[in-house]
């Protein structure tokens, strides 16, 4: 809330913020790395110098080195109490593990928050005690009843208590990571309350009733997809919507709009502000007023890191226009950063709460920079800011979703703009629809009001479809590293600072000569490092779908590859584990999905994609073998025939090569061919059991040979010895999820593999893998790898030898 008179302080205090937000990131990310350690100390050093040219730092200092060193304490100092602020709640975490040695625990609770699950409800608590044990933290309670439960009230709980899920595959969901974000590092599962307090917080329990009140009234003047679009953008409830919806404005870059932000919070708090000042004459109580508003709302729709984010900067621009002063961006995003780090220190590697802070830095920061460069005008001006907080936002969309979508700026531009008239004919809709019924016009009024709201969500979807037909509308990437976003965010600021240079009328020629060189070095070398830091290379990734198969050959020139794809014991694998993992490999386009056998362990995952819109993924040819059981394969086949894609058939004896890489040709290594032969089933088997019918698959690269067995069982495998086949490989995947009666020791004696890997769920009804498989392959000299123990497993080919890597 500083004015331009107070330019002394304002860019330092969001420097310290930042300072403190990096001592967070490194107490996580690095523990005590004594490179890192060096590299925050130059750049707490190099921001003190900045703040000191730019007359920012401690002037009541004379000598410049005086104020640098001071600056630079400052700085590391804040850094230091950034990094005390992680560790402070390692405890918790080590809490947690000793905890799960419980089979059953009694807890003592207050209940702040209630949500809906997929089956039940989950109720956020803060401990008082567990076991008799003073404990202070977060807990959610899974229960089936929330009836008797009011916000505020002490209950008394019996539990089982677990750690939140750990992914066990690249690019899935890790549930535990993200509730440790939110200060939560324990789940409670059937909870039973075995006591109640009588007192409740009664602002809770009000704003709590009103909320399901207000989604009560959107569901009754809305219909169900749009109610659920609503209550996402309005009350915080994410748990409901219509996936069809959030995964078509994930694709397009509109899902921001389904979060509660700037937007939200500006519409409230600064309409209700003006509005009042206006009545008044007076900024005192219409600010205390709006304040205390945005505050409640937050409160109601749980407070989310953008949401709080935008709560503070709100109370900060109020406060300032209460002062008299003009609020700056900056400083209240940085006393935003430093109060929600305080609170909840994790939160700092929470991705909405980056993207938040991210796309505020590029209105505040790359916006007047722009600015400088393409000069200022109305018309330009919402593109100049789209394209602003694009820049911003767009390295970490692709480190955490792997994927960008290309015309976001343009869609955003028609998009945002209505976001403000949904929210305001929303709410007018819920004031109205829930006056008591006597009031005749009120429910006419509602129905009116949701009519903008229905034809604006029909627009946006019909926009989002229509970007979808277009060439590269949502570019996978895939996964990138750290190195690669800080690289980016470097270059950004550099070459725009080298732009504006550039643009000053003032400099003398040589130096805008030497400002474009450098720009254009500087870029291209940024570039250069992007394009070779970028994982190109060949690799097999054998994904842990739990009870199932589903296996990723990745080749280094684009052309990918799926084995099977499905689960037993994991009824939404396809959305939740293949998608996200091929996203995270940058494989959306499947050339070859074949496909082993017709078992829904291992063709579920692939009839979710086939059968679904808008994932993202895009499979072009499916492989079935042509002497397998084909009349099980007609529901696939089916699925395949309606989503447009070829139906490919291979028998005994067939084969086909893909090129490996385009970057060794590049670098002048080898141009290895992936060779893919068909060793089975033929035309007389002899056999009719669906899994002793699973095609085996081999795979030849450079050296080195990886066999694909399916769910093939010893009579299977007795036939391809019969047969004399060739089946020997580096890498056998373990056939039928290592039953008791696959990889007979003959079989195992012609594959001679070095490794062994195994695809089966934990603590699944067959037993699998068997003991008595474990002991074969072991006494093979095999090295085996369980997805049980090992989550996802990849193989990849490093300097010509072979290399497993397991997730966890």
């Amino acid at each position: 809330m500083c004015g331009e008179e107070e330019n002394n302080i304002k860019r330092p205090l969001f420097w310290i913020a930042v300072c403190f937000a990096l001592g967070e990131a490194y107490a996580v990310a690095a523990g005590h790395s004594v490179i890192v350690s060096g590299l925050m100390i130059m750049a707490a050093l190099v921001l003190s110098v900045c703040t000191d040219r730019a007359g920012t730092a401690m002037s009541f200092f004379r000598d410049p080195i005086y104020r640098r060193l001071l600056t630079g304490n400052i700085f590391l100092l804040v850094t230091l109490l950034g990094f005390m602020n992680i560790r402070s709640v390692d405890r918790q975490g080590q809490l947690a593990d000793e905890i799960m040695e419980i089979d059953r625990c009694r807890v003592v609770c207050s209940v702040y928050d209630v949500r809906n699950a997929n089956k039940g409800y989950q109720v956020y608590v803060k401990t008082e005690s567990m076991d008799n044990q003073r404990i202070g933290t977060k807990l959610i309670l899974y229960m089936d009843n929330v009836d008797d439960i009011k916000m505020g009230q002490q209950i008394a709980v019996y539990g089982r208590m677990e750690r939140p899920d750990i992914a066990s595959n690249p690019g899935e969901f890790d549930a535990r990571s993200y509730y440790a974000y939110k200060g939560i590092y324990m789940i409670c599962r059937d909870a039973v309350i075995t006591e109640r307090g009588s007192g409740y917080s009664t602002i809770r329990q009000f704003l709590y009733s009103f909320r399901l009140k207000a989604g009560e009234t959107l569901d009754r003047y809305l219909a169900v997809r749009d109610a659920s679009v609503m209550r996402a953008m309005l009350l915080g409830e994410k748990s409901g919507i219509d996936r069809d919806t959030k995964r078509l404005f994930q694709l397009n870059g509109i899902a921001h709009i389904l979060a509660i932000s700037g937007v939200h919070i500006a519409i409230i708090g600064m309409t209700l502000f003006k509005l009042l000042r206006r009545i008044s004459g007076s900024n005192v109580m219409p600010g205390i007023v709006s304040v205390c508003v945005i505050v409640l709302y937050g409160m109601m729709t749980g407070l989310a890191s953008s949401t709080c984010r935008a709560v503070i900067m709100m109370t900060v621009v109020v406060a300032a226009k209460i002062k008299g002063r003009s609020p700056d961006m900056m400083t209240s995003a940085g006393i935003a950063c430093v109060i929600q780090a305080v609170a909840d220190p994790y939160i700092v590697m929470d991705a909405g709460f980056q993207l938040s802070f991210a796309a505020v830095l590029g209105i505040a920061v790359v916006d007047p920079m722009l600015e400088k460069i393409v000069g200022h005008g109305g018309r330009l001006s919402a593109l100049r800011i789209n394209v602003s907080v694009t820049l911003t936002t767009t390295p970490l969309v692709v480190y955490y979703f792997y994927q960008f979508p290309l015309y976001s700026v343009v869609l955003n531009m028609v998009v945002v703009p209505f976001v403000s008239v949904l929210i305001f004919c929303s709410m007018a809709a819920i004031f109205f629809g829930m006056m008591p019924g006597v009031w005749g016009f009120a429910s006419v009024t509602a129905q009116f009001l949701a009519m903008p709201v229905r034809y604006i969500l029909a627009a946006y979807r019909a926009l989002c479809e229509l970007m979808c037909k277009l060439p590269e509308y949502s570019v996978n990437v895939g996964h990138v590293s750290v190195e690669m976003v800080a690289v980016y965010y470097v270059t950004l600021v550099v070459v725009l600072w080298l732009l504006c240079r550039i643009r000053q009328k003032n400099i003398e020629r040589p130096t805008v000569r030497r400002a474009a060189v450098l720009a254009v070095f500087f870029a291209v070398t940024c570039v250069t490092y992007e394009y070779m830091a970028y994982d190109r290379n060949f690799r097999v990734v054998y994904m842990d779908v739990g009870q199932g198969d589903g296996i990723l050959i990745r080749s280094g020139k684009g052309v990918n590859i799926l084995i099977d794809g499905g689960s037993s014991d994991n009824s939404q694998v396809g959305e939740y584990v293949i998608v996200p993992v091929l996203r995270y490999y940058g494989a959306a386009h499947i050339d070859y999905a074949f496909v082993t056998h017709a078992d829904s362990d291992h063709i579920s995952g692939l009839k979710y994609i086939l059968q679904t819109e808008n994932t993202g993924i895009i499979i072009e040819n499916i492989v079935l073998p042509l002497y397998g059981m084909q009349d099980d394969f007609e529901e696939l086949k089916e699925a395949a025939v309606n989503a447009g894609v070829n139906i490919l058939y291979m028998k005994k004896g067939d084969a086909m090569e893909v090129s490996a890489g385009g970057v060794d040709k590049l670098l002048g290594r080898d141009m290895a061919k992936i060779s893919l032969s068909f060793l089975y089933p033929g035309p007389e088997t002899g056999i009719n059991d669906i899994n002793e019918l699973s095609a085996v698959i081999r795979l030849d690269y450079q050296s080195h040979r990886m066999l694909f067995t399916g769910d093939l069982g010893e009579a299977g495998e007795r036939y391809l010895l019969d047969e004399h086949a060739d089946v020997r490989a580096d890498v056998l995947k373990v056939g039928h999820h290592g039953s008791r009666y696959s990889s007979c020791v003959d079989f195992l004696n012609a594959v001679s593999p070095e490794f062994a890997v195994i695809s089966a769920g934990a603590d699944n009804r067959y037993g699998h893998p068997h003991a008595e498989t474990l002991d074969r392959l072991e006494a093979h000299g095999a090295g085996v790898k369980s997805t049980i123990e090992c989550g996802a497993v990849s193989v990849k080919i490093d300097r010509g030898g072979l290399k497993l890597e397991q997730y966890r």
